[in-house]
């Protein structure tokens, strides 16, 4: 598969929203959340940076949202990264944070965290995030609500 990764373009935000809507583990809260997330990527005074996976015929394949954490030194948050459920498994992801990680590391060593949740839909996720040699760090027992423990993942780069 061919694909390009580009920063988010405004005529891009709409086929982003809707990809995030396709993944059925995403509660609401959750989807606002990454919308909020996308917008802020065009209000270059909130350092989030977003990047998109298309193919040749500019189909929107999935996309990265990332950026500098407040108070800190080199960093870095990784708020989303999503691909067409229908299109999993072939590498798209993993391009993705490739891309994030090659962007990161032009300002220097750092750190690159991503919290996740313990349930089973995020299984995926995280086995995901342990492949690209991401380490558990932070483990919180009923963080998000009773059940729903949050994960917290980081690479050095």
């Amino acid at each position: 598969m061919n694909i390009a990764i580009a920063p988010l373009l405004p005529a891009d935000r709409e086929k982003v929203v809707a990809l995030i809507k396709k993944h059925d583990n995403f509660l609401q809260c959750e989807i606002d959340i990454a919308v909020e997330v996308i917008d802020g990527t065009f209000k270059p005074e909130e350092g989030y940076r977003t990047l998109v996976a298309t193919d040749k015929r500019q189909q929107l394949h999935g996309f990265i949202s990332y950026g500098p954490i407040p108070l800190t030194e080199n960093r870095f948050d990784l708020y989303w990264i999503a691909v067409d459920p229908e299109l999993g498994r072939h590498g798209i992801g993993t391009i993705l944070l490739r891309e994030m990680e090659k962007d990161l590391r032009r300002e220097g060593p750092g750190h690159i965290y991503i919290d996740t949740s313990s349930t089973e839909g995020y299984l995926p996720a995280r086995r995901f995030y342990e492949k690209n040699d991401y380490q558990i760090v932070a483990h919180l027992k009923d963080f998000y609500r009773t059940g729903d423990d949050k994960i917290l993942y980081r690479k050095l780069i």
